[in-house]
């Protein structure tokens, strides 16, 4: 007959053994608390990256002041109407080339118009302007600028022809531009009255001093009175001129008594006075 054996009975300690190896095998693999007691980040869950805040950006502020288009037609006009004082009555300035205003550094701004030679012609013209900050002189600029200079002139209300005398009531005042700071219109009627035309004004245009001539009370061929003067005494002959002139001009006449040539002073019309 044949017997079985039958296991011995396993003493609770080496039960608790036991158990313990198998959970030692069981979780060998798997994660464990770091020494430091850091605890693992869950799988699948990237660590953020450490970003440090960005300081803010520091900006310096440049201060500046603005030259615009205004100031210059200003500077430019008050520089001309100094310029032209007692000449013209208006001046009108249209600056050209400056759009955009010019900076310059902070201070007490100046904006100054450099003399020039004479002003031959008006219109468009170009100015030198320096713009100071507390007295230096920071910028110059070349500024383009359209003149206009008006004045109170001396018209005439017809068209005169030559060698016609100017009475009153041919003349009047009209405010026109003037074509340069240099120009011979006259510009009190008191000026041209009496004055001969020498070359033909259009009606309402400017008379001037190149187109006038000082009447002629003597002509040439005419029959003359000579005065001879010495001290009181005055003599008078007859003569005939040889020339023609106005009043304070030498002329030639023939004495028609001697029949010689003399030389004397035209001294009203008709009228020659020698002396000696």
């Amino acid at each position: 007959m044949t017997s079985c054996m039958q296991p011995a009975s396993l003493k609770p300690v080496a039960v608790r053994r036991l158990v313990l190896l198998a959970a030692a095998v069981l979780f060998a693999g798997g994660p464990a608390e770091g020494a430091e007691g850091k605890k693992p980040l869950p799988e699948g869950k990237p660590k953020a990256a450490s970003v440090t805040p960005a300081k803010p950006a520091v900006t310096s502020k440049v201060v500046v002041q603005e030259v615009t288009s205004e100031q210059l037609r200003q500077a430019v006009r008050t520089y001309l109407e100094r310029r032209l004082k007692g000449k013209a009555e208006e001046v009108e300035v249209q600056i050209l080339n400056v759009d955009e205003p010019v900076t310059v550094a902070p201070g007490i701004l100046e904006v100054r118009v450099k003399g020039r030679g004479l002003l031959e012609n008006f219109g468009r013209r170009l100015f030198d302007v320096a713009l100071l900050v507390d007295g230096r002189e920071v910028r110059a600029l070349r500024v383009l600028a359209e003149i206009t200079v008006l004045a109170d002139v001396v018209t005439v209300t017809r068209t005169v022809q030559p060698q016609e005398t100017l009475e009153a009531e041919d003349l009047t005042i009209a405010r026109l531009p003037l074509p340069g700071e240099s120009h011979d219109f006259l510009t009190e009627a008191e000026q041209a009255v009496g004055k001969r035309v020498t070359r033909p004004i259009r009606a309402e245009t400017p008379v001037r001093m190149s187109s006038l001539a000082i009447p002629e009370v003597v002509h040439k061929g005419e029959d003359v009175t000579i005065e001879f003067k010495h001290g009181g005494l005055l003599i008078q002959a007859s003569g005939t001129s040889k020339m023609s002139g106005h009043v304070g001009q030498p002329v030639t006449v023939l004495n028609q008594d001697s029949k010689r040539e003399v030389r004397g002073i035209v001294v009203g019309p008709g009228v020659v006075r020698v002396e000696f």
